[in-house]
C-alpha cells in the first residue's frame, strides 16, 4: 500500500530521510544475522554488498541530521532554505540509487534459504518496505523539486463563485 504524501516543507522531507534511511541500515543487519542464527551461507559478495548499503543509508542518515539540525538556525534565510532544498533533494536522490541497488542485493539474496519460511518471510517483508520507499522519496524529490502540488490547496476553501460570470 502506498499514500501519497503531502510535503509541507523541507525539513518534513528531512525527518522522512532520516527514518527511512535508519530502517534502511538496520535491514542488512536483519538480513545477515537471521542467515547466520539459521544457517544459511551467503556468499561474501552478498555480504559485501548488505555491508555497502548498510553504509550508504547510515551515511545518508548521518547528513540528513546534519542538514534538520542547521535547518531552524537559518529558517529566515531565503538562500540557505534553497541551499538545503538542494541538499536535501541531492540526499533522496542519493537514497533512491541505493535503495534500486539494494532491491537488486535483495532479488539476489532470495536464491539462498528457500527450504527456511522464516528467511524467505524476512526477505520479502524487507523487499516490500524498500519498494515502499522507493515510492516515498520518489514522490517526495518530485514534490520538492517542482515546489507546491495541486493538493497543497486542497483543504482550503474555495473562493466565492463571480457573480459576474
Amino acid at each position: 500500500m502506498f499514500c501519497y504524501t503531502y510535503l509541507s516543507n523541507v525539513e518534513c522531507g528531512l525527518r522522512e530521510l532520516i527514518l527511512w534511511s535508519e530502517i534502511s541500515c538496520q535491514h542488512p543487519i536483519f538480513i545477515t544475522n537471521v542467515a547466520q542464527c539459521l544457517n544459511i551461507t551467503l556468499p561474501p559478495t552478498i555480504v559485501a554488498g548488505l555491508e555497502r548499503m548498510r553504509q550508504c543509508f547510515a551515511n545518508i542518515n548521518q547528513q540528513a541530521r546534519q542538514l534538520l539540525a542547521s535547518a531552524p538556525q537559518h529558517r529566515h534565510n531565503t538562500m540557505h532554505n534553497f541551499t538545503l532544498a538542494q541538499q536535501t533533494a541531492h540526499l533522496m536522490q542519493q537514497f533512491l540509487q541505493y535503495d534500486q541497488e539494494f532491491i537488486g542485493i535483495l532479488q539476489q539474496v532470495k536464491n539462498f534459504g528457500t527450504n527456511q519460511p522464516v528467511f524467505q518471510t524476512l526477505i520479502h517483508h524487507i523487499e516490500n518496505e524498500q519498494v515502499y520507499m522507493l515510492q516515498l522519496i520518489s514522490t517526495l524529490l518530485q514534490q520538492l523539486c517542482q515546489g507546491p502540488t495541486p493538493y497543497s490547496n486542497m483543504f482550503s476553501v474555495p473562493p466565492a463563485p463571480d457573480e459576474n460570470v
